[in-house]
Formats: C-alpha cells, structure tokens, sequence
C-alpha cells in the first residue's frame, strides 16, 4: 500500500511537471506572438491640435495620416493618433499645446498659423511637423524655410490669392470695391491681407477691410461691412472668422452680394465659389516628413516646404440666386466633380 501511495504520489507530481512545462511553453509562445506582433516595432503616438472645427483642417489630416501610411506607419498597427483642438478660439490654444507637451508624445502636429504660433511658446521637447499653416515664420518658426527652430519642420501653404483677384475679376469686371473681414491677432490674416491690398490697390480697387477680436464679433463686423456697400466680400482664410462663418453669410446673403473664399470646403455653406488649397496633398507631403522624424531624423535638417495646389470650387446654386453665369473656361477648369450645390 505504501508503494502504491509512493507511485500515485510520483504519477501526481509527473502530471503536475507535464501542466507546468505545457503552461511555460505556452507562455513562451505567447510572448514570441506579442513580440511579433507588437515588439520589434514601436507604435507612434502623434497628436494633431488644431484651431477648432474645420472641415479644410480634416482634409489636411487624411492627408497627412495617407502620407503616413505610404511611409509604413499606420493608424491601429502602429500608430496611435490623438486629435485635440482650441474650440475656434486664441485663447485656448496655449494651454492645449502644453497638455500636449506634458503627455509625452512622439510628435505633436500644430495646425494654422495661430496653433504654431502657441507651440512654440508651450512645445519645447517634442518634434513638431506642422501642416495646415499659411505663414510659419510670421508664426515665429525662424529666419527662413531652411533657417528655423531645431525642432519643428512642416509643411506652409499660403492662399492663391493673385489667382482669387483674378477669379473676381473674371465674374465682375467692373468690381470697384471690394470688402473683408479678418482678425487681426491672426498672422496669417494679416499677411494674405496685405498682399491682396496691393494687388487690389494695383488695380484700382479699394479693399474695405473690418478687423475682429473673436468669434462672438463675427455677425456684427460683416454688418459693418455690408454697410459699407462693397462690390464682392472676399475672405481668406481666417480661422475665426470660418468657425462663425454663417455670421457672414447671412449679412452678405441678405444684401445679395457674391462671398468669394480661400477655402473652397467651405463654400458649400453660402459662398459664390472658392479658390484655393488643395490640403490633401499638403496633408500627405507633411506625413512623409514627419515619417522621417517619427523614425529619428532631426526636423532640424528638414527645411520647411511650401507646397499650395490650386483648387477651385464653385456653387451653381449661389451663382443662381445672383444671377451670376460662370464663363464655360472656368466651369472646365473646375472640373465635373467640383461644382456644388448650397445647402
């Protein structure tokens, strides 16, 4: 009996080694599909903080995120992308850049040239590859696009805006004065701004410009400006004045005068037609640069590029309403696809 009580115990303690070692190698290969599966390869966390809701700005983004995937980093296999923004207001943007900054991310991507502007007084350890941005040196980005800070690099995109005067010209050939309305705080306002006030001035037409502090003064500025009697309302792309868009529209709608934009996303809301940049392919020329930084190399050595591909969009129904005929040359320009329809 006691043999048997010693050969059941060595039988239990022989089952016992046999789970144990099934478990470990088990284990083991578990962790080898981890490894594989995750381990050799890092996974990315990059963050985009933009100014505010944007459709243009969500144009950019898949870009950007298709340059990325191009580059073999891909959102759910190796990347993980988080998306912030300042709720269309300058204020808050500081503080979302250094929640971002605290958070310890592979990249943050600022959008728009007041978002830059705020990176760099927030973001100083993580390499930045901004996108969606008319002017980075007048956001502070350095001297020059091969002269900037060691830490950011991006890709700058400013408005056609000779091309946009000329569009205006070719609806309304005896335009005399033309309005807009802008925040001034904003650099990139200010610099399409003044370029567009030289070239009107070049040809004889006087720009009748309102200056707004926010959002919430929107609505009153564009009365001001209807007011003032204008010819055609243009707007470039000012941040705060597209996240309160509709406070133009409805003025200039009322006073039946053509809204002419730079953001051609957004003309499907109100406006006549819009001329401007295509953000996909910014977006994706931004994503390979930042492909390089995410896999070590220096923004430093990467100079800023600009890159601004035309695009045009024109509203059929708006052009309707003003009774406004858009010449066969530019309808073809456009394309089938472009044109729209208001809401």
């Amino acid at each position: 009996m006691h043999k048997k009580m010693i050969q059941s115990g060595w039988g239990f303690c022989a089952l016992v080694a046999s789970i144990t070692f099934l478990l470990a190698v088990g284990l083991a290969g578990c962790k080898r599909e981890a490894a594989q599966a995750t381990g050799s390869e890092k996974v990315y966390r990059i963050a985009f903080a933009s100014f505010g809701p944007d459709p243009a700005a969500d144009v950019a983004i898949k870009g950007y995120i298709d340059g990325l995937r191009g580059e073999g980093i891909e959102e759910g296999k190796n990347l993980v992308v988080l998306r912030r923004h300042g709720s269309g207001e300058i204020a808050q943007l500081p503080a979302m850049m250094q929640s971002l900054e605290a958070q310890g991310l592979d990249l943050i991507i600022p959008m728009s040239t007041p978002g830059l502007a705020a990176a760099f007084g927030a973001v100083k350890r993580t390499p930045m590859v901004f996108v969606y941005t008319y002017d980075p040196l007048g956001a502070g980005a350095g001297k020059s696009f091969e002269e900037h800070l060691p830490h950011v690099t991006g890709v700058a995109s400013f408005p056609p805006i000779e091309g946009t005067i000329d569009l205006i010209f070719q609806l309304f050939p005896n335009v005399r004065k033309v309005g807009t309305i802008y925040n001034a705080s904003e650099a990139n306002s200010v610099k399409a701004v003044g370029v567009a006030r030289e070239l009107f001035k070049a040809k004889g037409v006087t720009l009748e410009e309102i200056s707004i502090a926010g959002t919430g003064e929107v609505f009153m500025g564009a009365q001001a400006l209807v007011a003032r009697s204008p010819d055609v309302v243009w707007v470039t792309g000012d941040n705060t004045v597209l996240q309160a868009l509709e406070g133009v529209i409805k003025p200039v709608a009322g006073a039946k005068l053509p809204l002419i934009l730079n953001d051609p996303e957004f003309v499907d809301r109100g406006a006549l037609a819009g001329v401007g940049i295509g953000w996909h392919e910014s977006g994706m020329a931004a994503g390979k640069m930042a492909a390089r930084v995410l896999r070590g190399e220096s923004p430093a050595g990467i100079p800023i590029v600009s890159l601004s591909q035309r695009n045009v969009v024109l509203n059929h129904a708006v052009a309707a309403k003003l009774g406004v005929v858009f010449p066969p040359d530019l309808v073809k320009e456009v394309g089938a696809g472009a044109p729209v329809s208001s809401k």
